[in-house]
């Protein structure tokens, strides 16, 4: 065994030296891995995007502020939260009554203090409103909370100033959910509002005011684009109500790949050795580089290699999203992963950890059409080539995204209270818990590109 082993290190000794004097001497290839997708995919999701895959309960939560005043809300959307009530209706759904109470008791949605259409069943003279949002946040379900987002924690005003003139409440119009918006939305997830309009008496001063109810919407980031999921499904029921979404990272592919197999997203004017399509994942493509070089002799205006991927929808509260290419040469890092997993026959894998290297500099460029949200790729002007065959991870990343809302859609999410003040707490936490997450850097698909020289 102990003159095997030294036979073997003579051996590796002599190959090591023979590379190294080759790759020197001789401009030979130091690498010698293949991209299989065995390995590729495991390198990709287990080391280099290593993410767990996001979850949520089954179960839904629902939530009801019955304080005064809720009750004509109700009826004003009665058939859109019968329908709701309907879809939400199992063993699995559990229910919650929002109101004095600081913790929201669970309560049977079919006894008779608590069904919906009874006017007196909304006798709460506090609506705390805080802590369900609280627990709505916290968990990791689709939850429903049906409110009209006036938080009255007790008969104690506040004095407020708006356009120069100082009111007394104790209404809180503050952005009061802020903080359980922007971790909940950091995480993925999204908010989608359905409000619709109604008319009722303001409980401080003989006069009426128009307000609105808002059915909120809670979804995990793992259900977003489920058919089968909440949202998605009262979409189809919700006729005159207004609908507003709020997401920081509802991001959806799309492509138009003719031949996944043998094409991909590869243009009419490249045509790849090899293709690994792993969509929504990654894309893997061999080309060489001399038919890249070639592409400005067929095509002078369009000098892409790779096209016909989409963003299907683009976060809808970014509407000037935009993009970039971040390109790193991994071929050693991949050299190193191959070796890991591929042993010399009778030695057991060696372990590997993924070391992320430094972004290099003029190889591709993304061209992001705007209008079509289309997604392509294409050389470098002051790129001049590879000396070896080299292996390249480009990730498409968010470039710049701020936010933008429609005020127009936004007064909907706000009201003015009779006594002349306004009342912005759902708007404001919505739009200010979205300013605050930074989306820049975030990746958003990617590819994987080897050269051949």
């Amino acid at each position: 065994m102990v003159r095997q082993s030294s036979s073997r290190s003579i051996i590796h000794y002599i190959a090591s030296a023979f590379l190294v004097y080759g790759t020197f001497s001789c401009s030979s290839d130091p690498t010698n891995f293949v991209v299989e997708s065995k390995d590729l995919t495991p390198f990709h999701t287990q080391y280099v995007a290593k993410s767990e895959a996001p979850v949520a309960s089954d179960s839904i939560s629902v939530y009801i502020d019955y304080s005064k005043g809720m009750h004509e809300g109700m009826m004003s959307s009665m058939d859109f939260i019968k329908d709701l009530l309907t879809i939400v209706n199992s063993p699995k759904t559990v229910y919650f009554k929002a109101g004095t109470n600081d913790i929201p008791p669970r309560i049977n949605i079919n006894a008779t203090e608590n069904i919906p259409w009874n006017i007196s069943n909304y006798t709460e003279t506090r609506s705390v409103l805080d802590e369900p949002i609280r627990q709505i946040t916290q968990d990791n379900r689709t939850a429903v909370f049906i409110t009209d987002f006036e938080l009255v924690k007790g008969k104690q005003e506040l004095q407020i100033v708006q356009n120069g003139k100082t009111f007394r409440t104790s209404i809180d119009i503050s952005t009061w959910a802020v903080n359980e918006f922007e971790n909940w939305l950091k995480q993925g997830n999204a908010i989608d509002v359905f409000a619709q309009p109604f008319t009722k008496q303001n409980s401080w001063v003989p006069q009426t005011q128009t307000q609105h109810i808002y059915i909120l919407v809670f979804t995990p980031k793992a259900l977003i684009h489920e058919p089968s999921a909440l949202v998605n499904r009262l979409q189809e029921k919700q006729g005159r109500l207004k609908h507003f979404r709020f997401s920081a990272e509802d991001i959806a592919l799309t492509n138009k790949y003719k031949d996944k197999a043998n094409e991909g997203g590869a243009t009419e004017n490249a045509v790849p050795d090899m293709v690994q399509v792993n969509f929504p994942i990654f894309e893997y493509y061999m080309f060489k580089q001399k038919d890249l070089f070639k592409i400005p002799e067929y095509s002078e205006k369009d000098t892409r290699f790779l096209k016909n991927l989409f963003l299907a929808n683009a976060p809808v509260n970014y509407p000037d999203l935009q993009l970039e290419a971040k390109v790193y040469d991994i071929t050693s890092e991949y050299q190193n992963y191959y070796d890991a997993v591929n042993p010399v026959e009778g030695e057991k894998p060696k372990k590997y950890s993924y070391n992320a290297p430094g972004a290099s500099d003029d190889i591709f460029v993304l061209d992001f059409d705007t209008k079509k949200k289309e997604v392509g790729l294409k050389l470098h002007e002051n790129f001049t080539g590879v000396e070896f065959r080299t292996l390249y991870k480009v990730d498409v990343s968010i470039k710049e995204a701020k936010p933008q809302f429609d005020n127009n859609l936004l007064s909907s999410l706000k009201w003015t209270d009779a006594r002349g003040f306004e009342v912005p707490s759902l708007a404001s936490s919505l739009t200010e818990a979205l300013s605050r997450i930074n989306l820049k850097d975030r990746v958003v698909y990617t590819y994987y590109v080897e050269l051949e020289k």
